[in-house]
């Protein structure tokens, strides 16, 4: 076989194995936000029921940015107190992101924070995690969960706490997807089938016959 015949059979070769790896991360999808109807935490100590009001709200989570007070969900005033939910880059983590899979939805939460604020008196626990569900390509909706274990002063006075306390939080709701899966466009396969059809033909010509000898 000439060098040009195996240089057009090497590249289709490659060319169809690039288009079956693009087709494979085409599968990949990521969010821009998560719009939640329902939530709860499983948690009994210092501010619990604020917790289980707030996630009980809808709210939105805003993906790749941080929000502040009040625009994850309306805040909650008790007493001289508001308290609300937040997210931020205090504890060196970064700014929410979730990645969908399939039927599975991986979020990074580490980020969030409960907060409150009596004028000018700001107060912040973290109480993020990396939370991991179930997602359903047809409506987009998804449930998740996490965990974090409260190991440092929470609350204050009567409610002072120290020690490690682990609490649950669940979500659900509606992801907004940024990119759904991207099927391969018709005219790029059909330019590879006849490359692919190209190939095989010289081959059978040029090489299928080969019995040692040289091109």
């Amino acid at each position: 076989m000439k060098r040009s015949h195996w240089v057009l059979f090497g590249s289709t070769v490659v060319l169809v194995l690039c288009l079956m790896g693009f087709e494979g991360r085409a599968e990949a999808m990521s969010a821009t936000s998560l719009d939640f109807t329902s939530g709860a935490v499983n948690w009994d100590g210092p501010h619990g029921q604020i917790l289980d009001r707030l996630f009980a709200q809808d709210g939105s989570i805003t993906m790749d940015s941080y929000q502040s007070m009040s625009d994850i969900v309306d805040p909650i005033t008790r007493g001289d107190k508001t308290f609300s939910l937040f997210t931020s880059g205090l504890n060196g983590a970064p700014a929410p992101s979730a990645t969908i899979d399939g039927m599975s939805i991986t979020m990074d939460l580490t980020s969030l924070f409960l907060g409150w604020q009596r004028g000018d008196e700001i107060h912040a626990w973290n109480i993020g995690g990396t939370a991991k569900g179930l997602f359903n390509p047809q409506t987009s909706e998804f449930s998740l969960s996490w965990d974090h274990l409260f190991n440092e002063r929470f609350g204050k006075g009567k409610h002072d706490m120290m020690g490690d306390r682990s609490a649950t939080f669940f979500l659900q709701g509606t992801a907004v997807v940024a990119q759904a899966p991207i099927p391969l466009p018709a005219s790029l396969t059909f330019f590879a089938t006849g490359l692919v059809l190209m190939g095989g033909l010289l081959w059978r010509k040029f090489g299928g016959g080969l019995t040692g000898t040289a091109s």
